[in-house]
């Protein structure tokens, strides 16, 4: 009886590839579930790290688990007939990356400053999520009582999958996981 990895090895590269990308998205499917369903819970610390970011005034908690690295804002080539909040492709390390402006998710028409960080998100396809910046890491937020609090700003947003406390104040707890499906959606 073999290892994964020996099942791995025997498949050809391609092919191999793309049974852990589906993998992967299939795991990040169940972590951004399993986080929902803490912070449906709440009362309790949320495990691992997560950025603090920030995108038209607007503050929130990104799982650092689901970014693969932060960039600059680079240029973007447009997608034609792409929704306003797609900014474009641009390629990082050899890769091709969709930029979605979190902004424009919230209906905030706006462009970009040129200080704007981008947030390379893990998954299939890549996805750079545009941030105004990121205010910092933050360690185990604490989950915000269950209820249906609102962040103002963020209502009815689908990125929302709970509330957390840090430094006293309530942030919304994002999961990109609808971003990336929507991506998929459109340009599959």
């Amino acid at each position: 009886m073999g290892t994964a990895k020996d099942h791995t090895a025997a498949a050809s590269p391609p092919s191999a590839r793309a049974s852990l990308v589906e993998r992967l998205r299939l795991l990040e499917e169940e972590l951004s579930q399993a986080q929902g369903e803490l912070a449906a819970i709440g009362g309790e610390q949320l495990p691992g790290l997560h950025l603090v970011v920030e995108a038209a005034g607007r503050r929130g908690l990104l799982p650092a688990g689901r970014v693969q690295e932060v960039v600059r804002l680079v240029a973007t080539d447009p997608i034609p007939g792409a929704p306003p909040s797609i900014l474009g492709t641009f390629v990082c390390r050899g890769v091709p990356v969709v930029a979605v402006d979190l902004a424009g998710l919230l209906g905030v028409a706006r462009v970009p400053a040129l200080d704007a960080q981008i947030a390379v998100l893990v998954g299939a396809p890549t996805i750079g999520l545009v941030l105004d910046r990121i205010r910092g890491l933050h360690e185990r937020p604490v989950l915000h009582a269950a209820g249906h609090q609102e962040v103002p700003g963020w209502e009815g947003s689908r990125l929302v999958v709970g509330l957390c406390t840090v430094g006293g104040e309530v942030l919304p707890l994002l999961d990109p996981t609808p971003v990336i499906a929507s991506v998929r959606e459109e340009f599959a």
